[in-house]
């Protein structure tokens, strides 16, 4: 990509016959974009990261958890030390190339400080897998705020903590009848008394030494190091959990370190199933000395039926508000940023006024009416009587203009628009705009009473009967040529072969000469056809074949007939030859013009007809598949729009 990128954003093409100096800058300047770039790629992923230093401790723990602070810390590492490697392959190379001498050199160099960077880039695969796993799982965790009111749930596994979670917000965390459903850090949140508080579900924890714990359970131990919460440790008192009581409390002794100084709350739940007084009395005892030790308080409920889970909730809500307010810094209000925090943290805080300079006691003015309980009697209906005899809701509206307050009442009720011929009337709006419409009104009746004098005059005016007979006469005309030369246009000529006797009859009911069509009608017959000639030839031959071999004394008739036959077959062979050419069916006789244009005619009609179906000018085509001058070259900025 970064390859890409330099071959798109420089010069791609130098020449020999360049100077030397020219030829350097060119490669000089490839080399350090693709420095340049590199380095930025690598310094956003260095900053996209969050520095463990940094941030809260909690979160940097949980990181550590996660991910492995070493194997996260040495990623961050190579990355950091990549990117100062490409700086320093830059201006190494940079230098070597300032003291090139031929335009092959300064390209070798150039391959050479692009690879070094690639190999480095390369080397850094692992590392970069790694940080990607690590951005994408990040985004996925939720989004906890280490300093606000928080009630933490911990316990055994499938003690009910995630169902509590669901029933006092609004999450729907996943409940399943087995261990670990729960594998991460779970957030939701509630109010109590307008104040949000945030609600953090952890994972279970066995009872077991922390170096033997899972990532999953380290989590909650996590956040119970962290957290200056209301911890609520959720017992099951049926044992339905798979869990003995006995397990249960040696867990709590074992994590007892995390609940110093911080308000714990013991929850019995699954009560329905069985409550503290189905137990052993001594088990009850032994659970309520702990309890009495630690300074916590005993809490039953059961989340399948709901009972007391809302006194529950209440009760880790007092807990945690009593203790922000009892560990607040009462020295904060000096530094605005610990004064805000420590509102922040003990909830909302109410902003009092002062009282004023001069002491006077400001009471609110109220009607004497009002005091003495009078209602004041209206001579008008009042609206809602106007709505209930117009319609009722949503069919009356209230006429606003019932209150203007105009100079004249009855124009009260005139629409004015807004918008007129699609110009604002409020720019248009003149003081004397009554006179001006007056004006208007009176060039207006001018106008109008110029035309209809125009009119009668021209109305007055009479055309002579000669006029309007040579009118009609040149319309006619006109209007026939127009119907002949459409009936030209959509008629085809097709030949007509009229026999000669019907043309003279023709001629001679007209009373013209047919003399004349006659002698035209010889000339164009004049010349034989081929079918003609071939008859005499035949005819010839039989009359040979027909003739007795003993006829001697017609020796001389015969060398004639021999002779006017060998002439015809002649003949007939040349007017063969030079018809030999013609690509019509058989030979036939030479065509007129009239016939000839009627042959070219169908010829031309059966080339469309042939013709229909395939690609023609207006097909849309790319002739050539690459045109040069769309694929060549280098792209620069806003010219990939035909590519």
């Amino acid at each position: 990509m970064t390859l890409s990128k330099t071959q798109r954003k420089t010069p791609t093409v130098v020449h020999p016959q360049y100077h030397i100096s020219r030829i350097r800058s060119f490669y000089i300047r490839k080399v350090k974009f693709t420095a340049e770039t590199l380095h930025e790629k690598f310094n956003e992923a260095l900053e996209g990261f969050p520095k463990l230093d940094e941030i809260h401790p909690f979160y940097a723990d949980w990181i550590n958890i996660l991910y492995d602070k070493d194997h996260y810390k040495l990623a961050l590492g190579h990355i950091h030390s990549a990117k100062n490697m490409m700086d320093n392959i830059a201006k190494d190379y940079v230098r070597y190339l300032k003291y090139s001498d031929t335009p092959y050199r300064c390209k070798m160099l150039k391959r050479a400080a692009l690879g070094r960077m690639m190999t480095a880039v390369k080397r850094l695969g692992p590392s970069l897998n790694f940080l990607e796993e690590v951005r994408k799982h990040m985004g996925r965790l939720p989004s906890i705020n280490p300093l606000t009111r928080t009630l933490l749930i911990c316990g055994f596994p499938n003690t009910g903590k995630t169902s509590f979670l669901n029933r006092i917000t609004h999450a729907n965390g996943d409940v399943q009848p087995y261990a670990f459903t729960t594998q991460s850090l779970y957030v939701g949140h509630t109010e109590y008394n307008d104040v949000r508080f945030q609600v953090i579900d952890t994972p279970g924890v066995l009872d077991r030494p922390i170096k033997e714990m899972s990532t999953i359970e380290m989590q909650a131990v996590n956040a119970l190091a962290h957290f200056k919460a209301s911890i609520l440790y959720f017992m099951d008192l049926s044992e339905s959990c798979g869990h003995f009581v006995d397990e249960q409390i040696a867990l709590f002794e074992n994590i007892r370190p995390f609940f110093k100084n911080k308000p714990l709350v013991l929850v019995f739940n699954k009560v329905d199933l069985k409550g503290p007084n189905d137990i052993d009395p001594e088990v009850l005892q032994r659970i309520q000395a702990i309890a009495e030790e630690h300074g916590a308080k005993i809490m039953t409920m059961s989340t399948e039926t709901g009972d007391g889970v809302s006194q529950v909730k209440e009760l880790a809500c007092q807990l945690i508000t009593q203790y922000r307010k009892e560990h607040s810094n009462p020295n904060a209000t000096t530094d605005d940023i610990r004064r805000e925090e420590t509102f922040l943290n003990n909830g909302i805080y109410v902003a009092m006024p002062k009282a004023r300079r001069d002491n006077i006691d400001r009471k609110p003015q109220i009607p004497e009416q009002i005091l003495k309980g009078e209602r004041v009697k209206l001579d008008r209906p009042t609206l809602k009587q106007l709505e209930e005899s117009m319609g009722g809701a949503g069919v009356f509206n209230f006429p606003l203009q019932e209150h203007y307050d105009l100079e004249n009442p009855d124009e009260k009720y005139d629409v004015v628009p807004e918008f007129m011929d699609g110009k604002n009337v409020a720019d248009f709006y003149d003081k004397e705009i009554m006179k001006r419409l007056k004006e208007l009104e009176k060039e207006e009746e001018m106008y109008l009473a110029i035309k209809n004098n125009k009119m009668d005059e021209e109305d007055s005016d009479e055309y002579d009967e000669e006029m309007v007979n040579a009118l009609k006469e040149v319309r006619e005309r006109t209007s026939q040529f127009k119907i002949g030369h459409k009936m030209k246009q959509n008629k085809r000529a097709y030949p007509r072969n009229i026999p000669l006797e019907k043309v003279e009859e023709t001629l001679e009911k007209k009373g013209l000469p047919t003399d004349q069509v006659r002698e035209r009608f010889k000339e164009k017959r004049k010349g034989k056809p081929l079918s003609h000639l071939e008859r005499e030839v035949n005819r010839a031959m039989d009359v040979e074949d027909g003739e007795g071999a003993g006829e001697d004394d017609m020796d001389d008739e015969e060398g004639v007939e021999e002779k006017k036959n060998e002439r015809a077959q002649r003949k007939l062979e040349k007017r063969k030859r030079s018809l030999s050419k013609s690509r019509s069916v058989g030979a036939r006789e030479v065509l007129d013009e009239r016939t000839q244009a009627m042959v070219n005619l169908k010829k031309k009609l059966q080339n469309y007809k042939r013709n229909e179906g395939t690609s023609g000018e207006g097909d849309r085509r790319v002739i050539v598949k690459l045109p040069k001058h769309l694929y060549a070259g280098k792209r620069s900025n806003g010219k990939t729009d035909r590519r």
